[in-house]
């Protein structure tokens, strides 16, 4: 299990894998949290047999790396009813654009493939479960 420290600098500091690739890319980066290129999107979020929540971030985005703790300790919390994916928006413009993401960071709820709720700018860890449980009807293990 990577701790805290190096799963931040390895999300927004030097030495990151590359994600621009013609491949499908999903790297798992703790518990229950994957990062994905464009690529591995449709398979990973939009084909998902659970619900997904993605985080929509940059590497730039101050915000961004404020919630990415509370985001990664979330994503433990609903292991095996939620699946917890990130997503670097520089690289992958596309998926920005599909799912009309203007702001970061943005957690896109999916269900069965549909965006049921969008949540734009710093998040709460209180207000991110209250959406998921409400959203996916499910309570945190």
């Amino acid at each position: 299990m990577m701790g805290l420290g190096n799963f931040i600098k390895g999300l927004f500091g030097k030495g990151e894998p590359s994600m621009s690739t013609s491949e499908p890319v999903t790297e798992a980066i703790n518990t229950n949290l994957y990062k994905v290129n464009s690529l591995a999107f449709e398979q990973e979020v939009v084909k998902a047999e659970t619900p997904v929540v993605v985080d929509c971030f940059a590497k730039w985005c101050a915000p961004c790396k404020k919630m990415a703790p509370m985001f990664e300790e979330v994503a433990a919390e609903y292991e095996n009813q939620v699946k917890f994916v990130i997503i670097d928006l520089d690289k992958s413009k596309d998926i920005a654009k599909q799912y009309h993401v203007v702001g970061i960071p943005t957690l896109l709820l999916f269900d069965r493939g549909e965006v049921k709720e969008k949540l734009v700018g710093n998040t709460t860890k209180d207000k991110l479960k209250a959406s998921i449980e409400e959203v996916f009807k499910i309570k945190s293990e």
